[in-house]
Formats: C-alpha cells, sequence, structure tokens
C-alpha cells in the first residue's frame, strides 16, 4: 500500500480527524488499508453497507450486543439497517469509545435531509471516532466540504503489483512441481507494463498469463499490455495509443524538432543529477491540417514514453460530480504509468468559454478546468502535458499564461521546402517511386495547402489512376491539387487572425515564409 497514503491516514486517525473521505474505485483496497491501520493502532474497525448492516472482521455484527445478529426466523444473517438506523446505534452503542467506522454506500443518501443531518450529529458528536466514507467519488454537500478531510487512494506502486506477481508466480512452481525461475529483467518489464491497473486487474492478468499455457515467457508481456489496453479503452476516457509514428515521418517544423531532441533525455536520472526539471508540457497551437496531432504522436515514439489521450468530451457527465471524477481517475492514472506522454487533442472544445456563467454545462466545464489547472500546477509526476488547439480566441487566460506550459509552438502552413518533404514522406507511404515526381512543381502547386490536404490530394489523384489501371504520375497530382480549394483560402480571415495571435506570443515550428 502507498506509504505516503498510509501515514497520512494513520496521522489523521491519530490526530483525531472526525470525518475522512477516501476516494478510490478499489473498494475491497480501501477497506483492507482501514482494517490494518486499525489493527496497528489498536481500534476495533466497524463496517457498514446497506446490504450487509455492520461487519466486524468478516462477520456481521450486532453493535449493542457485540454478536451476530440474528433474524426473528432464527437465520443468521446481517440486518440491514437503513443509514439514519446505523448512525442511531453508534450513538446508542459506541459513545465513549475510540473505533474506526467505515461507511461504503453514505454518500448515495447525503441527498435525504434526515441523514444528512444524523451524519452531520456524528460528526460534530466530539465522539473519540474517526468516520471514514469509501466512494469512487464525491460530491458533498456544502454543509459538509469542511467536515470531511478527502484523500485519494493511488493505484497500486510497483511494490505493490510485484507482491501480487510473485503470489501467482509462486502458484506456477507448485502446479509445475519445481522451483521456476523467471528472468528478473522480464518481471521488472511486466511490472512496469501493469503500472496503471488496479489491484484486482493485475491479479487477473497476471492470472491469464500463467494459467493461458502454464508459463511465464517474453510473450505474456505482450499479452500485459495488450490488456492493460484494453482497460485503459474501456474506462471511457482514456485511450492508450500505440507509439509508431516518428518524427521523421514529420514534414519540416525543424525548431519544434530541435526542441524535443535537447529533451530527449530529460526523464532520466541523469538529468536529476544535473539539476533539471522534467519538462511540464508542450502547447502546439496552429491551423488546421497541419499536423499537430502527428507531432503529439511521434513525441511520444521519438522520447520513448508510453502515449495516452484524454478525451475532454467523454469527461463530461450528466451525473452530477462524475465528470471531475473522470477528470482525477484519468490524471491519476496518467501519473501512475509516469513518464507518459499524455495528449489532449482541441483542448479549446473542452475549455472554452469555461469564464461564462448561467448554464450547468458552463459550470461544470468551470470546475474540470478548475481541477486540471490545480493539477497542472502541483504535479509531481513525470507526465508531459501535449495540448493542441486550432484556435486561442475563447480559451481561458490562465492555461495560456507563460509557466503552465514550457513553450507554445504555432504550426503555420508548410514552406515550399517543407511541402516537398511532405510530399516525398506520402508518396513514400503510399510506396511510389519518389523519382518519378517533380517534387518542385508539385510544392509550388500546393502553395497555402496544409499537410492534411497534400496527402487527401494524393490519395485523390489515385482514385483518378486507379480505375484506368496506372500509375499515378505528377500530372494526375496537379490535376488533384488544382481542384482543391484549401482551408487558407476558404477561412483566410480566420488563419489570419490565428497567424496574427500567435506573432508574439508563441514560438515557431519551423522558418517563417509560407
Amino acid at each position: 500500500m502507498s506509504e505516503s497514503v498510509q501515514d497520512r491516514l494513520k496521522a489523521l486517525i491519530i490526530a483525531g480527524y472526525p470525518g475522512i473521505a477516501l476516494r478510490t474505485h478499489e473498494e475491497k483496497r480501501g477497506e483492507a488499508l482501514l482494517v490494518q491501520l486499525g489493527k496497528q493502532l489498536k481500534r476495533p474497525v466497524f463496517i457498514w453497507s446497506h446490504t450487509q448492516g455492520w461487519v466486524s472482521e468478516g462477520a456481521p455484527l450486532d453493535l449493542k450486543t457485540g454478536t451476530l445478529p440474528l433474524k426473528p426466523e432464527g437465520e443468521g444473517k446481517a440486518v440491514k439497517k437503513s443509514p439514519s438506523d446505523a448512525m442511531e446505534e453508534l450513538f446508542e452503542n459506541l459513545r465513549g469509545k475510540v473505533a474506526l467506522i467505515v461507511l461504503k454506500d453514505l454518500q448515495a443518501y447525503l441527498h435525504d435531509a434526515w441523514v444528512l443531518r444524523k451524519f452531520q450529529d456524528v460528526l460534530q458528536s466530539g465522539e473519540a471516532w474517526t468516520i471514514c466514507l469509501i466512494a469512487p467519488a464525491f460530491q458533498l454537500p456544502d454543509q459538509l466540504s469542511k467536515s470531511l478531510h478527502t484523500l485519494d487512494l493511488p493505484l497500486p506502486t510497483l511494490e505493490e503489483l510485484r507482491g501480487i506477481l510473485m503470489v501467482r508466480l509462486k502458484q506456477l512452481a507448485k502446479a509445475k512441481g519445481t522451483r521456476y525461475d523467471v528472468p528478473t529483467d522480464l518481471i521488472e518489464r511486466v511490472l512496469k507494463a501493469a503500472l496503471g491497473l488496479t489491484a484486482q486487474q493485475a491479479d487477473l492478468v497476471f492470472n491469464l498469463a500463467v494459467t493461458n499455457d502454464q508459463n511465464f515467457t517474453e510473450s505474456d508481456l505482450a499479452l500485459i499490455i495488450r490488456e492493460k489496453k484494453q482497460v485503459i479503452q474501456t474506462s471511457g476516457v482514456l485511450q492508450y495509443f500505440e507509439a509508431d509514428e516518428t518524427l521523421e515521418g514529420v514534414g519540416g517544423q525543424d525548431y519544434l524538432k530541435t526542441w524535443l531532441a535537447l529533451r530527449k533525455s530529460a526523464f532520466s536520472d541523469k538529468a536529476r543529477s544535473y539539476g533539471l526539471p522534467e519538462p511540464k508540457g508542450l502547447f502546439l497551437l496552429g491551423v488546421q491540417g497541419c499536423g499537430k496531432s502527428l507531432v503529439s504522436k511521434a513525441i511520444a515514439s521519438y522520447w520513448r514514453l508510453p502515449l495516452l489521450r484524454l478525451d475532454i468530451g467523454a469527461l463530461f457527465s450528466r451525473f452530477m460530480g462524475e465528470s471531475e471524477s473522470n477528470l482525477r481517475l484519468a490524471l491519476r492514472l496518467a501519473e501512475t504509468i509516469s513518464p507518459t506522454v499524455l495528449w489532449i487533442d482541441e483542448i479549446e472544445k473542452g475549455f472554452s468559454g469555461v469564464e461564462g456563467a448561467g448554464n450547468s454545462d458552463a459550470g461544470t466545464a468551470a470546475r474540470i478546468f478548475g481541477t486540471f489547472l490545480t493539477w497542472m500546477q502541483e504535479k509531481t509526476k513525470p507526465v508531459f502535458v501535449v495540448a493542441t488547439a486550432n484556435s486561442v480566441e475563447h480559451l481561458p487566460a490562465e492555461l495560456l499564461r507563460k509557466g503552465r506550459f514550457d513553450e507554445f509552438f504555432f504550426i503555420d502552413l508548410p514552406t515550399e521546402s517543407e511541402r516537398k518533404e511532405i510530399l516525398r514522406i506520402h508518396l513514400i507511404r503510399k510506396k511510389r517511386d519518389v523519382a518519378r515526381f517533380d517534387l518542385d512543381a508539385l510544392a509550388k502547386a500546393s502553395a497555402s495547402f496544409s499537410g492534411a490536404e497534400i496527402e487527401q490530394a494524393l490519395i485523390d489523384a489515385m482514385y483518378q489512376t486507379f480505375p484506368q489501371g496506372r500509375e499515378v504520375e505528377t500530372a494526375d497530382l496537379l490535376t488533384a491539387l488544382a481542384a482543391t480549394v484549401p482551408l487558407a483560402e476558404t477561412q483566410r480571415e480566420r488563419v489570419d487572425a490565428l497567424r496574427e495571435w500567435a506573432e508574439n506570443r508563441a514560438r515557431r515550428s519551423g522558418p517563417k515564409g509560407r
């Protein structure tokens, strides 16, 4: 268990804090931590849930008698008390006693004025109890916002995962009837690959790895990475990307590439010893289709870091308080598997207009934005944030101020030489012989085109030649370019305004003269 969280909880309990809200999706793990602390501090632990009533040491309990409660028909089952009844029993039977009380389901009932009043009475009673709520998210009424100390239970550490893996490897050795040695290097890579999983998820995937073929080899590493990717995808908030793009596949943007090259080893222990801080992030502003997303993927590949994409739209939930919970979960996951690149594409779609008021969507966006800014300011784990945007006119000033990101880069339309490079890259990707094309003529003909528009023109030309059963040629591509009206023309005012804003506020990703 995370020592820092365990120590913090222990300190709060000893200090006599009346209420703690432990935020976690791992209820059993949180409960086990509190039971462990109860034993260390020699305090009885009483756990209540709506379905099981009061439980202590895994057995149903009657607080009044301290014995197993019996139903009228004599069956030994827990009496399922309402939240109000449960708290009434606290007053009746535990006054003057030191205890650690765990309430699992109470937050679901705090909208009820009677339950809320009872819970406030419990917190303000002055008794030597510590009341701990466990839930994935808390939307606390104003009356409780100052009475409960909220803590996040982080995902399992490397050492916790090691303990889970060792149990499964010992089981494998026992099944084989022999000592089973696994290379240390493989174990370390497996554990790093499993970072970001809950304890239960890690145990399941480790069990799958050892039971699918009664072996534990290099192939199981790929299985664990695949399962982890699936877990992240099903969260609906984060996407795990295979970092298969390279900087060589990015046309132009030489200034940005130089900046990235200087920081390639920035997450190493050597950089820390030298006194360098870990890079915080990049803000990439640019004309649509000019490679911002491509660069985001290439950074992770170039730096050999995992790439997570945060879907801003998926954060917003119709359930009050769940949006902020989604963001906190995503950020905790990114921190757990750090160092990593966290890519937030088209950030303006999530945070534009957060300073507005008068509707619930603006209020939710403002809360999410506040949570994100606080995390950006206070994060201590090496999560490199890459935010991309096509416009900044409605983004809040707090996000754009200096120091929030390491640097702001403006990605403009490619220059003529950069268009030649982009053409070469796409021709090679389409398995065409570059030498057969007049790149100079094509680069001139594609003035004001973005990289995405150049690629689409090549695809359009190939659609024209494919039915004819012949190879695409320079003339075909010139025709396709001539038939395309680029975004820089259809939205000239918008592109010019973007360039004007960036002129003295952002660094150029490549030479001027587009």
